[in-house]
């Protein structure tokens, strides 16, 4: 099509997460592009007047909790959650304003299956909330591409996620979700950061660094700020009009601790590394 670039991606990646408590929401990465990797972000930006179209799909498969494991913290005195799995789809729509700025849209849809909690105050009993899904909070990314010599390339990040996720979903016994269980977070969560990257011949290099500053949204609840780190090898053995790349990444994610009411959550947060 004259004038315009259409990238259809269809992505399934299957992870496997520890039993430590890491309340997840979709990540702001938008690879975009002829080429390249997919959730590190690429230095690269579309030509002025082009646009690119990707839809992707990650499922987050948590070593959940047994019943028995959460009655034994809440007669240990602890709160604890467990779902078995997140699954996450979402369209990104980007534009080129210039060769060197590009804007992107990035809507997702989340599904969190079979949350169960057990509480200090009800020590023996688990409760079993059920599943909770919807649309997720929009995002608008910005990338600035301020180098670009010799096969290297640097852009500048930035955007913000808004609140437009629902955030009133309720459970199997007609409650609402805590809000770490919404689809939507409630806040206005502005990030910024750098990516990188090197062309060598078939082969490419990339490196993205980006901060999310979570603020408090529903529930008094801020979900803590998001620090991504990924870098990426791309390999094109086919350059015709349907190309194909074989891509290997490294994706790393440090979280800060959920707060409620000023009241931390010792059992979020964490370091992610894949």
């Amino acid at each position: 099509m004259r004038g315009s670039v259409i990238r259809s991606v269809f992505v399934i990646i299957l992870l496997s997460f520890p039993r430590a408590a890491f309340a997840h929401h979709p990540v702001v990465e938008t690879g975009f592009g002829r080429r390249g990797p997919i959730r590190t972000i690429a230095a690269q930006t579309l030509e002025k007047g082009k646009w690119a179209a990707s839809f992707q799909m990650e499922h987050f498969d948590f070593d959940s909790f047994s019943d028995e494991e959460l009655v034994s913290f809440s007669l240990e005195v602890k709160d604890a959650h467990s779902a078995d799995s997140i699954t996450q789809a979402f369209m990104v729509g980007s534009y080129g304003i210039t060769d060197d700025l590009t804007v992107s849209l990035k809507l997702p849809y989340v599904w969190f299956d079979n949350i169960r909690e057990a509480h200090a105050d009800e020590p023996g009993e688990v409760h079993v909330h059920g599943d909770s899904d919807g649309i997720g909070d929009l995002s608008l990314f910005g990338q600035y591409r301020f180098f670009s010599r010799s096969g290297y390339e640097a852009a500048l990040l930035f955007g913000s996620e808004f609140p437009t996720g629902r955030t009133n979903k309720k459970d199997i016994d007609n409650v609402r979700f805590d809000a770490e269980f919404q689809p939507g977070s409630g806040s206005f969560d502005p990030f910024f950061g750098m990516a990188g990257q090197k062309s060598i011949g078939s082969f490419g290099l990339y490196a993205s660094l980006l901060y999310m500053v979570v603020t408090e949204g529903d529930q008094d609840t801020d979900l803590g700020d998001t620090f991504s780190y990924n870098a990426a090898l791309s390999y094109s053995p086919c350059q015709g009009p349907l190309a194909w790349d074989l891509i290997l990444e490294l994706n790393g994610e440090y979280k800060q601790r959920q707060e409620t009411a000023g009241i931390k959550d010792p059992n979020s947060g964490g370091n992610v590394i894949l």
